[in-house]
């Protein structure tokens, strides 16, 4: 863990050309637009075969098999909806580690056919260039906002 928090605070410290940034966050971007088309299909593809995401406990849920476990309830729930939208990407000196942070919101579609926000928050996501270009998810984690 102190690795993990070391490695966050380096990447957060550095600062790269705008195109690197805009790369990483059209990466974000398009892992929520491909959510939203194909569901947990497109969940799962964004993260790199050894990547995680966190529980509500913050425990790691590790893995493509893992990770589909986990998410799979979520997506197959009709009308329920997860979107997203990064307002920072930060780049390590070497630009192939990347973090995007930024607000998400779940909302759930009624039988009458309003839209309810069931939840929202933030979410910090560690990212891993890959050498065709393309990035993948190491790491994801999102927090609830507090309850009003």
């Amino acid at each position: 863990m102190k690795a993990l928090f070391a490695l966050v605070l380096f990447i957060v410290a550095c600062r790269a050309p705008a195109s690197d940034v805009a790369s990483l966050l059209a990466a974000d971007r398009a892992f929520c637009a491909d959510s939203r088309a194909r569901g947990v299909d497109g969940w799962v593809a964004a993260f790199d075969e050894h990547g995680s995401q966190v529980a509500d406990d913050f425990s790691p849920i590790t893995g493509h098999a893992a990770i589909r476990e986990r998410m799979r309830a979520f997506f197959a729930e009709p009308g329920t909806t997860l979107v997203w939208e990064p307002d920072d990407a930060r780049l390590s000196e070497a630009k192939n580690l990347g973090t995007t942070t930024g607000r998400w919101r779940a909302s759930k579609r009624e039988p009458d056919g309003s839209v309810r926000e069931v939840a929202s928050g933030r979410y910090f996501d560690v990212w891993r260039k890959l050498p065709d270009g393309t990035w993948k998810l190491l790491y994801d984690v999102g927090e609830a906002d507090p309850q009003r």
